[in-house]
This record gives C-alpha cells, structure tokens and sequence, in this order.
C-alpha cells in the first residue's frame, strides 16, 4: 500500500488526516510532520528525511502531500526529492486526500494516482452560490 505522509504549516496535516479518517475510517500507512511558529527549517528537512526512510521503509510508493507550494514544508520537501524516490504534491485539500486513500487501495499505476488526486483536489472546489443557482 502506497504510504502518505502530510507536511504542512501548523497542524493543518494532522487535522486533514483526522477529517478523512472520520469519512473513511482508520488509515494505516499515514503520518504527518508539522511546521510551527519558530521551528527550525533544518530540523524539519531531518524530520522528513527520517520519516520518509524509517516509517515507509517498506513501501514501493510514496506520496507526499504538502500545504502551499513555495512555503517552507514544501521547499523543505524539495530539498528531500533530490536524495530520496517518492512522488510529491502541494495544495493538499481535503477532497485530495480522499481520492488518494481511496485510489491506493485499487490503482497500481502511480501516475494514474497522481493525475487522479490532482483532478480531485482541484474538481472539489466549487464556488457555492454558483453550484445553488444550478439546482
């Protein structure tokens, strides 16, 4: 099973994983990293690096799931890309992370599961008085 790992500002990763495990129920191969006020950069870039090698040894796959692309989890993620294999997306929302828990339990193709969750973080964005004059 493909692991994932949440990295964001805050515990916005810890939430998002806690509101999808409501939805879907209990997770396994799932964990987040949180980036708070005063954290050192360097030490979250070892704390990546870390779990990435120590909890998803295991793993053919890895998806990683950041907040804002240019922010500090993802540069921080970046900078792990050149040393470690593992896939790699900012703007995580939470439709995203559903779609990924749900196509890593039946798609083999990483790369359908990349273009997947992406299309499913993006498609779930809706602007709501625009959907409402639709019904």
């Amino acid at each position: 099973m493909i692991g994932i790992l949440v990295v964001t500002h805050g515990n916005l990763g810890k939430e998002i994983i806690k509101s999808a495990e409501l939805i879907m129920g209990k997770q396994g191969n799932i964990d987040n990293i949180s980036l708070n006020l005063g954290d050192d950069i360097d030490s979250l870039q070892n704390k990546i690096k870390n779990k990435l090698k120590n909890l998803f040894s295991d793993e053919s796959e890895v998806i990683v799931l950041t907040d804002l692309y240019g922010g500090s989890p993802s540069n921080a993620v970046l900078y792990s890309l050149k040393d470690l294999n593992f896939q790699a997306i900012s703007g995580v929302n939470l439709p995203l992370l559903l779609e990924l828990l749900n196509q890593r339990m039946v798609e083999k193709n990483i790369n359908n599961i990349i273009d997947n969750i992406i299309n499913a973080g993006v498609t779930g964005i809706k602007h709501l008085n625009e959907e409402i004059k639709k019904i």
